[in-house]
């Protein structure tokens, strides 16, 4: 009896080493996460002091709430709930002079340099408007300095399949930017191989640092090397999994940052009831952004969406349908959903000409109504519409 509950629990073992034990999915990461990915952090075992310990998570809670920090992670949704987090990092958007620095002078750990600037209240970070005025002009420093994995428990082939769901993950953080540069701290030689397999280039291995300051170099599991790729080297060695980060499209609805919060939670798969709670608003606040989305992707690309049933039995599935492609078009676009800074006398211009066509488009609709009513005369009246509308145009919708 003994010895067969012995070969049970090995053939169990067994079957969890395989690709079919595990069901991973990529998502992006909320304020509710950052335990879970504390704890794989302290597994690197990197050389934070206790305050700066102490302080991590504190420090992570704010960069998420003021928009300065994305996490992204990978869940094994076959553990249980609480232990689902097997991989994470977060992405930070710093200045030009800390990359300088971190490409020359810094010491290694990035993550705990980054610590010691947040207990001095110097942290070298863009807030939000300065992303959104970046990514709309000449482009942004991506660093990642802060992740973990737990692959202990992983056979080689789960192991890939985490690889695997890491760079989806990846494209899920950095996708729809304007990348200028990227900068990793990459921990682990197993980490720095994939990492030089997906098109990166080695900036530093910290050998020099060791040396001159006379301490030994850390085991190969906690070795830090310095990687990164620029917009030139990108373009010029195009095709790697990194270069693709670089190919930028300028975002042709630009939602408000409330709409592409819904828009964002949505994309998780979070229902209109759901969405309510998330966002800490009301079910119909939820359908009147919902409104606003529809009517500016309307304005912009009539043919993306089914046009509206107003009622009758299929206006509730007519609108479920205009929600999965309008998801299904935001999952290839994630610009859409990126901070954006116009300049002032553009977006008043853009308001001007979506009210200056859907003025014309009611007006033609009218003639076709009225046959004794000529196109002419259906111009003229709805450019004094638009006339009417643009002079009672209140100052902050420009």
């Amino acid at each position: 009896m003994k010895e067969r509950n012995i070969l049970e629990w090995l053939a169990r073992d067994q079957q969890s080493k395989t690709i079919h034990g595990i069901n991973l999915m990529a998502r992006g990461g909320f304020a509710e996460d950052i335990a879970a990915c504390y704890t794989l952090h302290r597994l690197l075992g990197l050389p934070y002091t206790d305050a700066s310990w102490r302080a991590l998570p504190d420090m992570w809670h704010a960069m998420l709430s003021k928009g300065t920090m994305k996490l992204f992670l990978v869940e094994d949704r076959v553990r249980p709930l609480g232990s689902r987090v097997v991989s994470f990092s977060a992405i930070v958007f710093v200045t030009d002079e800390f990359c300088s620095e971190a490409r020359s002078t810094l010491p290694p750990y990035l993550g705990v340099q980054m610590a010691r600037h947040y207990s001095s209240h110097e942290l070298p970070i863009l807030n939000r408007q300065q992303i959104a005025r970046a990514n709309a002009h000449n482009g942004l420093n991506v660093l990642i300095c802060f992740g973990g994995c737990d692959h202990d428990r992983l056979s080689r082939a789960q192991f890939l399949a985490l690889r695997e769901k890491q760079s989806e993950a990846f494209r899920l953080a950095l996708s729809g930017y304007r990348v200028k540069e990227f900068l990793a701290e990459s921990t682990g030689k197993e980490t720095l191989r994939w990492m030089l397999d997906a098109g990166v280039h080695l900036r530093r291995n910290y050998s020099n640092y060791f040396r001159k300051h006379g301490s030994p170099a850390p085991k190969p599991a906690q070795r830090p090397w310095l990687v990164g790729l620029t917009t030139e080297e990108a373009l010029a060695h195009p095709g790697s999994y990194f270069a693709s980060f670089f190919v930028y499209t300028r975002p042709r609805f630009r939602f408000n940052c409330c709409e592409q919060e819904l828009l964002h939670h949505a994309l998780m798969g979070e229902t209109c009831e759901t969405l309510a709670t998330s966002l800490s608003i009301s079910p119909w606040t939820v359908k009147k952004r919902w409104h606003a989305i529809y009517e500016r992707v309307a304005d912009i690309d009539s043919e993306l969406l089914p046009p509206p049933i107003a009622n009758g039995p299929h206006a509730s599935s007519r609108g479920g349908e205009r929600r999965r492609r309008l998801l299904h078009y935001l999952r290839q676009h994630l610009e859409e959903l990126r901070p954006y800074d116009l300049p002032k006398r553009f977006s008043a211009s853009a308001v001007e000409f979506r009210k200056s066509v859907k003025s014309t488009v009611i007006s033609t609709r009218f003639d076709s109504r009225r046959p004794g009513f000529s196109s002419a005369e259906a111009f003229s009246w709805s450019e004094r519409k638009r006339v009417r509308q643009s002079n009672s145009l209140p100052s902050s919708h420009i």
